[in-house]
């Protein structure tokens, strides 16, 4: 008797190191906290308790942007160590050309 492989995997071809889905991770999920900080503010304007959302949603977007951050200063930096960009450009091999 076989058992029924599930085929909800998707499997990530373009992923091929760590930091790359680490990298999508911060960038998503600062993008779902931004969504949800709008749409907080939206209901408060259509509420009208403008007042009472201003710290949570300030919050949520300081958090965003830690995020965002943290993804945009990641990715480079990794991109840079894998070699994926021009040899000369990686500070590990700055010996080989001097």
């Amino acid at each position: 008797m076989k058992t029924a492989v599930s085929k909800s995997y998707i499997p990530l071809k373009d992923f091929q190191w760590h930091w790359q889905i680490a990298t999508l991770a911060l960038l998503l999920g600062g993008a779902a906290i931004i969504l949800i900080a709008f749409l907080i503010g939206l209901v408060s304007i259509c509420v009208g308790s403008r007042r009472r959302f201003y710290r949570p949603v300030a919050v949520m977007l300081f958090a965003a942007v830690v995020l965002q951050v943290c993804g945009l200063v990641l990715y480079p930096i990794k991109f840079i160590e894998t070699g994926a960009i021009l040899y000369c450009l990686n500070p590990k091999n700055y010996e080989d050309y001097y």
